[in-house]
């Protein structure tokens, strides 16, 4: 049996952890009301325990943490679960207007079947949330770091094409399946007519704004499988995947089509590009394949430049 003695102490001591513990406890009714609050309140908050007790706990909170807390009051209600204690972070607003953040810890009380009241705890966690942000704020810089070196491994800086290293896997990837199922596809390689006469006239800057809108007007004019890549100077390749040489002809055409309606911001205006086209051979490797493509770019070449040669 506990004496009296004993029992005094037994209160004395919890008296002293709920008046001595950081994170505040409290009691509400079921308007939300305080009926009891730690001195530790005043700590976090700046308010006395007796200038709170009283009011609605809404009273304290931002808009924003109003509608958090009335939004779980409803679906409690809704759901009739008694027995969880459930976590919420709001924002409280102290006596001298700044607000801080909280995690504020909530036990509904029922008895009889009927509610009557919440206890909980809250508990500051402004520097948390700091930790949080700048974490975040860290976590998207290096992501947005990691999409500027995944470009760079991907796209020309110049033109927004895809680079030479793109063209090696892409083709590879259609060696392998026209070598697994037996289908083809064809490469285009273009190059722009008289291009260092454009660089002498018009002077580089205008060369490289030629670069980047041929790009731009080609990716509108190929289909949504076709890949386009700078090969290096004003030299591009287009890959048709499962187009034959004939159907690969059809969009060479409409490209050199596309470039000679186009006005450039040149001396002139006017931009005209040579073609050599051909399909894939699974008994030549990439570089014979390139190879035989090219040379008939240098065939189109020869015979007065803006047509197109295949092989």
């Amino acid at each position: 049996m506990i004496n009296k003695s004993g029992i005094l102490d037994e209160y004395a001591r919890y008296k002293n952890v709920v008046e001595n513990i950081k994170d505040v406890i409290w009691e509400l009714d079921t308007k939300l009301i305080f009926t009891f609050i730690t001195p530790a309140v005043k700590k976090m908050t700046g308010y006395d325990d007796c200038e709170i007790i009283g009011q609605c706990m809404l009273n304290f909170l931002t808009n924003q943490s109003k509608k958090v807390i009335m939004d779980q009051v409803k679906k409690r209600e809704a759901s009739g679960n008694r027995d969880d204690s459930p976590l919420y972070d709001v924002k409280f607003i102290c006596k001298d207007g700044h607000k801080i953040w909280c995690e504020v810890c909530v036990k509904p009380i029922f008895k009889d079947g009927a509610l009557i009241c919440y206890i909980g705890t809250t508990r500051d966690i402004s520097e948390k949330k700091i930790y949080e942000k700048k974490l975040k704020e860290m976590i998207a810089e290096q992501k947005r770091i990691n999409k500027q070196l995944e470009n760079l491994a991907t796209f020309d800086t110049l033109t927004g094409a895809y680079n030479r290293t793109k063209f090696e896997y892409f083709i590879t990837c259609e060696t392998k399946k026209a070598e697994k199922y037996g289908t083809t596809f064809s490469i285009g390689i273009f190059d722009i007519d008289n291009f260092k006469k454009v660089n002498d006239v018009n002077g580089h800057d205008k060369g490289d704004l030629v670069l980047h809108d041929i790009t731009t007007l080609i990716k509108n004019t190929i289909r949504a499988t076709d890949r386009l890549f700078r090969w290096g100077g004003d030299e591009f390749i287009v890959l048709f995947p499962d187009l034959n040489i004939e159907n690969a002809l059809v969009v060479a055409n409409k490209i050199i089509e596309a470039v000679d309606s186009y006005h450039f911001d040149i001396e002139g205006k006017s931009i005209s590009i040579s073609f050599g086209i051909g399909s894939y051979n699974c008994y030549e490797n990439m570089d014979q394949f390139i190879s035989r493509v090219d040379k008939a770019l240098l065939r189109a070449k020869a015979t007065g430049k803006h047509t197109i040669e295949q092989c």
